[in-house]
């Protein structure tokens, strides 16, 4: 049988989907064994399988007993967790991010593991975002009481964020007047790509910016976001009532199909004496 996921030239070496010069350090038997194993847990999770996600979990935990030193793992692992999540599976995805936690991950991948517990906990709940935007707004989301508040967790260099953001536009210009506000949280590294495209575009709400990476950014880190775009809905007393919005209607939460304009008028809606 021909091997297709090592293939080489004589030139260059394509191990899946990487393609490395034939001398390069990545050439090597500890690297294509790891990488092979890889190719397989994806196959696995994306082969829809019933119990996929659970064979995907078991098998990045044996791809970190053996590669201990390779962050793949630990991002296999934060895969499962957010599938878990997504498909309604949330006790499996609680008990996932603890047993995370008490292991021996890195320490980035553990405050990911606490801020998705977070996320999770804040559903329902009172939140509040402060800080001073890339523009010097001060921004406090507890001062936006009375208002319908949808949080963007965003940036200009991620495709999915960018298409979805024209709607976002428009649901902020149709529902200002009522009560909505628009807070972005840009995981954008350049500051000056972030200014340049909200002028460019005419985003007038303020963004967050660190400077930091999805990954990294202070708020993403804290509510365990894994993947952009990523929307909060949070309600007029300032409850966090929808999390993963997304303004494409092919994203649609296990618990429904409410469209994102529906959610945001529905929340307008409610009475304001509280």
């Amino acid at each position: 049988m021909k091997n297709t996921f090592i293939q080489t030239n004589g030139e260059y070496v394509t191990i899946g989907n990487i393609m490395v010069k034939v001398d390069s350090p990545l050439n090597t038997d500890y690297f294509k064994q790891f990488m092979r194993r890889e190719n397989q847990l994806m196959q696995i999770l994306n082969s829809g399988l019933p119990n996929a996600t659970d064979q995907f979990v078991e098998g990045a935990w044996l791809l970190i007993e053996d590669y201990p030193d390779e962050a793949n793992g630990y991002q296999d692992i934060m895969m499962a967790i957010e599938r878990y999540e997504h498909t309604g599976a949330s006790a499996k995805a609680r008990a996932l991010a603890d047993k995370m936690i008490a292991s021996s991950a890195p320490e980035k991948y553990k405050l990911w593991s606490k801020g998705f517990l977070n996320r999770l906990d804040s559903l329902g709940k009172s939140m509040a975002l402060q800080f001073t935007a890339a523009d010097g707004r001060k921004v406090d989301s507890s001062q936006m009481r009375g208002k319908v508040v949808l949080v963007d967790f965003w940036a200009t260099c991620c495709g999915s964020c960018v298409a979805e953001l024209p709607r976002v536009k428009a649901a902020w210009e149709k529902y200002q007047a009522q009560g909505l506000e628009v807070i972005g949280i840009s995981c954008d590294t350049a500051k000056s790509d972030l200014e340049e495209y909200v002028k460019r575009h005419e985003i007038f709400w303020p963004q967050y910016f660190d400077g930091k990476q999805q990954n990294d950014n202070k708020f993403t880190v804290e509510f365990g976001i894994g993947g952009i775009p990523h929307m909060f809905l949070v309600d007029k007393k300032g409850v966090l009532r929808f999390d993963n919005v997304r303004a494409n209607d092919k994203f649609y939460p296990k618990s429904g199909a409410t469209s994102f304009e529906e959610k945001i008028s529905n929340l307008l809606a409610e009475p304001t004496n509280f």
